[in-house]
């Protein structure tokens, strides 16, 4: 993975994540002062709009580096020390990302409340992978010397010549 496309994946991450828990806070936790109205905080519709702007960020480089990160990792036989991590991050990332659309356009109370739950729990769940996944590799880095873990087809092609 280059590091553009690690700046842009963990930019969308954190983005996404820190847009959602201060979007959540300030519409379950926060009390407002008028009871007739649906906003607890004047900047709750913003913290929406960045959360919903952000994700897409974080869609599109769980997509860029799909290929030659997750996919060529996976099938790359050596033994890595993230590989699980980076696994058990991908498992929850499909369910957050398509209980976040539907959450924009489903209707019903039920179903909405249900989309709601697996958004929250998958999008916590991702983001906690995420971040030991992502100090795996750091750590293994740091241990390594190395600037950077380099993996798919341009990793190969090293380890070859």
């Amino acid at each position: 993975m280059s590091r553009a496309e690690a700046a842009l994946l963990h930019a969308g991450t954190w983005l996404t994540a820190a847009s959602g828990v201060v979007y959540f806070w300030m519409k379950s936790v926060m009390q407002g002062s008028d009871p007739f109205s649906a906003l607890h905080h004047p900047w709750q519709p913003q913290m929406l709009a960045l959360h919903v702007l952000a994700g897409p960020i974080l869609v599109f480089a769980l997509g860029l580096i799909a290929r030659g990160h997750v996919i060529e990792g996976y099938r790359d036989k050596a033994p890595h020390p993230a590989r699980s991590s980076g696994a058990m991050t991908v498992l929850p990332a499909l369910p957050m990302i398509a209980s976040g659309y539907l959450i924009q356009v489903v209707t019903g109370t039920t179903v909405r409340r249900t989309l709601v739950i697996i958004h929250l729990v998958t999008g916590g769940l991702f983001v906690l992978l995420f971040a030991a996944h992502a100090g795996v590799g750091w750590i293994r880095r740091s241990r390594n010397g190395a600037s950077r873990v380099r993996s798919g087809r341009r990793a190969a092609r090293r380890r070859a010549s």
